[in-house]
């Protein structure tokens, strides 16, 4: 995956969105409990107790209502009521309380000023897609396209795969079958996803038999996730996104 030469082939490149192409001003922890004490009065929240909160409400939410309940019959504010439910556990809030908060936090977030874009992300995708078929394969829900929209993102992709519009989400190979469909290309193996989920995009993306770009902090955090997980390639990760034009041009 290291050679210029052995990408040439490559005539579709996927992105996931979530901290590759925008990421959340200061943090989803930050946000809620900004949030909480603007709309609820609530002044001593822990962030550090939010965080620790919502990644197992995530992670229990994703196994038992995946792709935000798509095929479970509850809508994604549903499911992020569930989330918020959780997160704030500790501070005993009422339905009327909860409710109120949740619809809040579903719709500050899906103002683009809450999302900061990768600072490289207008310049490489506008070089990429001068050559190949751009798409995105995200484990997003509805707010997704506006987002992209807000921040000048939507120009570049040819589509935009997410749970909530074609019915598939990752880890499931189905999805990247689907997009490889929908560029017209010959196979899977013509495609390239960027992602920085070792689950979600990495093996994911492996066992639909596509390529698979792994993005990464910095060197420490390479360093990590090689240790953490062994199948990964450390030629499979890369640290910026203008990395991708020396791979791919």
């Amino acid at each position: 995956m290291s050679s210029k030469f052995f990408l040439k082939h490559i005539q579709l490149i996927t992105f996931d969105v979530h901290n590759v192409l925008l990421t959340i001003r200061n943090g989803a922890p930050y946000q809620y409990a900004r949030l909480a004490r603007q709309h609820l009065g609530i002044q001593s929240i822990d962030e550090s107790l939010l965080r620790s909160n919502f990644i197992p409400a995530f992670r229990t939410l994703n196994i038992t209502h995946p792709g935000y309940g798509v095929n479970t019959n509850i809508s994604s504010r549903q499911w992020w009521t569930l989330i918020i439910e959780y997160t704030f556990k500790d501070y005993q809030l009422s339905s009327l309380q909860l409710e109120k908060l949740s619809e809040i936090i579903y719709d500050e977030l899906a103002k683009g000023d809450m999302w900061i874009k990768h600072s490289q992300a207008d310049y490489v995708l506008k070089e990429l897609k001068k050559n190949k078929k751009l798409g995105v394969i995200s484990n997003f829900d509805e707010r997704l396209e506006s987002l992209l929209e807000q921040h000048n993102l939507r120009q570049y992709f040819q589509f935009i795969l997410t749970p909530r519009n074609c019915g598939l989400y990752k880890p499931q190979e189905e999805i990247f079958s689907h997009a490889a469909n929908l560029a017209n290309i010959q196979s899977n193996n013509n495609l390239c996803h960027v992602g920085d989920d070792v689950k979600l995009d990495y093996r994911a993306a492996q066992a639909a038999n596509c390529h698979v770009l792994l993005l990464s902090k910095n060197e420490e955090s390479k360093k990590n996730l090689l240790n953490e997980h062994k199948d990964i390639d450390r030629n499979h990760v890369i640290f910026n996104l203008d990395e991708l034009l020396n791979l791919f041009i």
